[in-house]
């Protein structure tokens, strides 16, 4: 390398666009938040898109282990995805389990029955393979639906993103920069209860905003989350 490789720090930044998992309770509207992402595109990992009716976001069903690594495959290496700005996926969790299931009865493309430990391993590495090129990926944003979780973490009580075993709840949301829980509840400064990402953890709730400059509580519109971090200067200094 040579001098003329270095860039400034928010040119990579602006590169890589905002990688993001949303989670919530079933019901919350998760899903249906995609439509105010930029250009968007949906894979489908679970039945029951009753809630996107009225969404003319194109989407692509993926309920078996073939049909995931089938779209990733085209996500990554097409040129066709330049026409998409963001990924969503619905859901990281049931991808997970979509993995777990083929591993158990050797769908998966080992084609081999793995149980215990072993069907718990290929599913975290099947997943997280996909999941970290995605991470890696230039010039797109990530809305990776979850299921919410309320879990025991060294005797505390943390609502959490879900997956199944003990690897992806770790490793998984080390990599995201944004960790959103779409949450309704009383909001500082708002009356009554208000739809909003919690943008910000607490004791008893994991989330994260690695931009810094988003409130604890921002408007359930992706698209405006994304301009004002992409966009908005840093709250902290140094």
């Amino acid at each position: 390398m040579d001098i003329r490789d270095l860039k400034a720090a928010h040119e990579h930044a602006q590169n890589f666009g905002i990688k993001s998992i949303v989670y919530g309770r079933a019901g919350t509207g998760k899903t249906p938040l995609l439509n105010t992402a930029p250009r968007p595109l949906l894979l489908a990992t679970e039945a029951g898109l009753l809630s996107m009716r009225g969404s003319n976001i194109p989407t692509y069903d993926a309920y078996t282990a073939k049909r995931i690594d089938e779209f990733f495959k085209w996500f990554f290496e097409s040129a066709e995805t330049k026409n998409f700005d963001t990924l969503g996926i619905d859901s990281g969790s049931q991808m997970a389990d979509v993995y777990l299931n083929a591993a158990l009865s050797g769908t998966s493309s080992s084609g081999k029955k793995v149980h215990g430990m072993a069907a718990y391993g290929e599913m975290a590495t099947n997943t997280m393979n996909h999941l970290r090129t995605l991470y890696y990926t230039r010039y797109k944003h990530v809305y990776l639906v979850c299921k919410e979780e309320l879990a025991d973490v060294e005797g505390q009580s943390l609502f959490r993103p879900y997956f199944p075993g003990k690897v992806l709840p770790i490793d998984v949301p080390h990599l995201y920069d944004f960790i959103l829980r779409l949450y309704k509840g009383p909001v500082p400064g708002q009356a009554g209860e208000v739809l909003s990402f919690q943008c910000n953890g607490t004791y008893n709730v994991m989330a994260r905003n690695r931009t810094g400059n988003l409130d604890d509580f921002e408007p359930p519109h992706f698209g405006a989350l994304v301009e004002k971090a992409m966009n908005a200067p840093p709250k902290f200094s140094y």
